[in-house]
């Protein structure tokens, strides 16, 4: 009964498609090119993030992004307070 309990749990961790890993290649060979190549791989990361959730993304106010960013230090106020 073990090696059969084995056997289902590494018959769950099987993906059933390569589509996920294909799309993901995909996305990195569109955002990876030759103006980029010299980027950092954490720089490659959040662009790849930011490319396959570019529909969430868009649906984000960057105004509310910025105005939390610049109130949350009192050093920004001051020079960037004045555009928000």
């Amino acid at each position: 009964f073990q090696e059969f309990d084995k056997l289902i749990r590494l018959y769950l961790t099987i993906p059933i498609t390569t589509a996920t890993s294909e799309r993901a290649f995909s996305a990195l060979n569109r955002v990876k090119n030759t103006l980029r190549s010299s980027m950092t791989q954490s720089r490659l990361n959040h662009c790849l993030l930011a490319h396959i959730y570019k529909e969430k993304l868009d649906k984000i106010d960057p105004n509310q992004i910025m105005s939390t960013f610049i109130s949350s230090n009192e050093q920004r106020q001051p020079l960037l307070g004045l555009m928000f």
